[in-house]
């Protein structure tokens, strides 16, 4: 072939070859959401004076949960971290092991002139009610918005990017304000989520700061009553939540209901030997029949035959002080004592037809478990929706095709609307901004109550415990830290269903009768704003009033019956919280 041609065959194929590179790079650009910024980006803003290329100014705002995270995550402080981190996780937790390489790696501390914010402060969220309680974690008032960006010398023509020098949990913090903000009226162009958080921009080779040092920061007058257009659609309310469960439309598909609770680490105990050791049941879980000790189940404690000394169950799981500087003599592993997984056959409730799937547990103080009725549970024997299925490799988010994929595993396309909740609102804003803005779904909605409220609006309470829920024990791995937890059920849970008229036992059809479930509750046997009889798969937490001694359930006012405040003959429209906000500066 003439060279000359060979020359232009070549040039023509490298032309297409760019053309090709180019049209893909801008296809995937496209697919990232204006609200989502990298962290080379905001290098060069930061090195043009916190100022993007329009000239707008640039505030960097680090998200953290608490107060304490101030001296600990946002300082990038090894030793305080270190204390901070043992006392919650365990000396020997990964977490904790991790710091050190952490800090090695320069992932510790924020970016140079981060302003701090706490996510679980009085600003951002609050006990509001929309009617018949109030619940803890509310999205904040405008008075409140407005004092926390004046706080941060935030005005209208900046551009707001948000970020978390926290680690864990990175998915919770950055979105639920961001959420905040889009609800009161902010543009996703105004406010941005930094891909990766603080951990992505020091991956970029970017330096982190130490310290608690922040900019001084002039108070602005901004105020979000003078915003042109609010997206109070973003959020549903109490009453509109159970007109939807009402209707039907949670049920026959006309919406999506998501519930985005994690699955708990849950285990059930085997029971496959008596107390002699010979093989069998007996009623006793394997777990409290140890050689050398004998076990009180009134105070739920082993007592060492040799010397008399006492252990609870963590320490006998987990403690080598319990086992003589050996492992543990428990029974308990993956092989032995396996997790629940999906489906199972042991703690489990029945969704469709025979299929079994795992009761999410409220990680808040409630009433009762079980979901609203009709809602899709995060995980099933055909999908997996859970965080660590659609988090991205190093707090990055994944590609919009990459997440479509995994939610149309579970029959989300994005097509109908979508309605999500959690426990509390914020890890329900990361699957809100994971689907409106990673995926692209238009119509995606927030239950701001979620299950805080909702397991709290009781009109009925068990009378004895065939329905209360028979976990016999938590656990911790990293004794005595007081997480992670590890969940024990001694027994397959008997959960109730609503047929129209009265609470049944789905799984044996037997009517609850007054014996087993009776009126009474926070709503005094109210109806009206009843979610007991509008949620599926119930099972009662412990009361103080109803304990099962046989299996050692304890009351406990963090997690199981609160003391919660109603008015259950309210009779406004149960959305007060979006008719307190429309009309603010109005």
């Amino acid at each position: 072939m003439d060279k000359r041609i060979m020359k232009k065959s070549s040039v023509f194929l490298i032309l297409l070859l760019t053309i090709f590179v180019g049209s893909w790079a801008n296809a995937q650009a496209a697919q990232q959401p204006s609200s989502l910024i990298e962290p080379v980006l905001l290098k060069k803003w930061i090195d043009n004076g916190y100022r993007t290329e329009k000239g707008e100014r640039v505030v960097i705002i680090d998200v953290v949960p608490g107060k304490e995270s101030r001296e600990s995550w946002f300082a990038g402080d090894l030793a305080k971290l270190r204390v901070q981190i043992a006392k919650k996780y365990g000396g020997d937790s990964p977490s904790y092991r991790l710091l050190v390489q952490q800090d090695q790696a320069g992932f510790l501390g924020h970016i140079p002139g981060a302003l701090l914010n706490v996510s679980h402060g009085d600003l951002e969220t609050m006990a509001r009610s929309d009617g018949p309680m109030a619940a803890d974690h509310e999205v904040g008032t405008g008075a409140a918005i407005d004092e926390l960006l004046q706080g941060h010398g935030i005005t209208h023509d900046d551009v707001i990017v948000i970020t978390s020098s926290q680690q864990t949990p990175w998915m919770a913090c950055p979105p639920r304000l961001w959420w905040t903000l889009y609800y009161w009226g902010f543009t996703p162009e105004k406010i941005k989520i930094l891909n990766g958080g603080n951990k992505a921009y020091a991956l970029a080779g970017y330096k982190l700061e130490r310290g608690i040092a922040q900019p001084r920061v002039k108070p602005s007058k901004i105020t979000v009553a003078s915003l042109p257009t609010r997206h109070f659609e973003a959020r549903v309310s109490l009453q509109e939540m159970i007109d939807l469960v009402d209707s039907g439309k949670t049920v026959n598909g006309s919406v999506v209901l998501l519930d985005v609770r994690q699955p708990p680490a849950a285990y059930y105990l085997k029971d496959e030997r008596k107390s002699n050791g010979t093989p069998g049941s007996d009623g006793i879980p394997d777990i409290y029949q140890i050689p050398g000790f004998s076990y009180n189940q009134k105070d739920k404690s082993f007592t060492r035959t040799s010397d008399k000394q006492r252990f609870n169950l963590s320490q006998m799981l987990f403690s080598k002080e319990a086992n003589d500087g050996k492992s543990a003599r428990v029974i308990f592993s993956r092989a032995a004592s396996r997790p629940i997984t999906l489906p199972n056959e042991f703690m489990g409730i029945h969704s469709s037809g025979s299929a079994l799937l795992a009761i999410p547990i409220g990680g808040r103080s409630g009433d009762f478990e079980g979901i609203i009725k009709g809602a899709h549970l995060i995980k099933s024997a055909s999908y997996d929706l859970t965080v660590p299925a659609i988090a991205g490799k190093d707090n990055r988010f994944n590609s919009r095709d990459a997440l479509r994929a995994v939610f149309a595993k579970a029959g989300i396309d994005g097509k109908k609307p979508i309605i999500i909740y959690c426990n509390a609102g914020a890890l329900g804003s990361f699957y809100f901004y994971v689907l409106h803005e990673v995926c692209g779904f238009e119509n995606i909605r927030m239950y701001d109550g979620s299950w805080q409220e909702w397991a709290n609006l009781t009109a009925f309470e068990p009378a004895d415990t065939t329905f209360v829920r028979h976990d016999v024990e938590t656990v911790y791995p990293s004794w005595p830290a007081p997480a992670p937890s590890v969940l024990l059920f001694s027994r397959e849970n008997r959960y109730l269903e609503w047929n129209g008229t009265q609470f049944v036992n789905d799984a044996t059809a037997l009517t609850a009768t007054a014996l087993q479930v009776k009126p009474g509750g926070t709503l005094k046997g109210n109806l009206r704003w009843d979610t007991l009889h509008r949620s599926e798969h119930i099972v009662f937490r412990p009361s103080a009033k109803v304990n099962d001694a046989e299996h050692f359930q304890t009351f406990n006012s963090d997690t199981d019956w609160p003391s919660v405040d109603t008015i259950p003959d309210y009779d406004g429209y149960g959305n007060e919280i979006l008719t307190e906000d429309r009309s603010y500066g109005k």
